[in-house]
């Protein structure tokens, strides 16, 4: 996630072309011409976009190479930065289909296979292994991420969706104390070892909930 008013590069980011070098050149010696945010908790909300998403307008989902993912993310400003950037988040279905493929389970032998291990995030697209049938990196491991769905909060998991994937599957048990709630589906898995994978799924945050360092997204067209 990039924050700029460069109408200009906000072009360049609305049309896919944007590059690493253009969101980071200067201005002037020391004003570089856009800020990455998301790597920090709170980083977003100081910097003007809100937890809510509400009057988030100048902060854009941006998908380049080599760069520490985003995280520390609510849903809603996940839409936010997808929409500023004429992007929106994908349906469930569609992150699974573009998912399909990507090695699970796998090994993380910490260059080139899926970052699953507990540790820091991985730069996008480092992993050259972690790569699906229709060449979308790292949808397995590193962060989860947000997908458009949403469904009642659930309290806890069930068996795997395929025998010897070992995937999370947290979509049992809908949580009733305190009148229940409202969960966003996250996929991916985080780097949660074998437990992450391509059938990776958990409906047991709230769409609010932005302080996990391991939460991100990907943006759809």
């Amino acid at each position: 996630m990039w924050q700029t008013t460069d109408a200009a590069l906000i072009q360049k980011i609305k049309d896919g072309t944007v590059t690493l070098d253009d969101l980071t050149k200067e201005i002037q010696p020391g004003l570089p011409i856009a800020k990455q945010l998301g790597l920090k908790d709170g980083d977003l909300a100081a910097a003007g976009c809100a937890t809510t998403g509400n009057h988030c307008m100048n902060v854009f989902a941006v998908s380049i190479p080599n760069v520490t993912p985003a995280s520390y993310i609510t849903w809603f400003q996940a839409a936010a930065a997808a929409r500023n950037a004429g992007k929106r988040l994908p349906t469930n279905a569609e992150w699974q289909a573009s998912a399909l493929g990507t090695p699970d389970p796998g090994t993380d032998n910490g260059t080139t296979d899926c970052n699953v291990s507990i540790g820091t995030t991985a730069a996008t697209g480092s992993r050259s292994n972690c790569l699906s049938d229709v060449g979308a990196f790292d949808m397995v491991g590193n962060v989860w991420e947000w997908v458009a769905d949403w469904m009642p909060l659930t309290g806890s998991c069930a068996a795997e969706l395929f025998p010897g994937t070992g995937d999370w599957n947290c979509l049992a048990g809908a949580v009733a104390a305190n009148g229940g709630g409202t969960g966003a589906l996250l996929r991916g898995g985080g780097r949660s070892g074998t437990l992450a994978g391509v059938f990776a799924v958990a409906a047991t945050v709230s769409p609010a909930n932005g302080t996990f360092p391991d939460f991100g997204f990907r943006a759809a067209r």
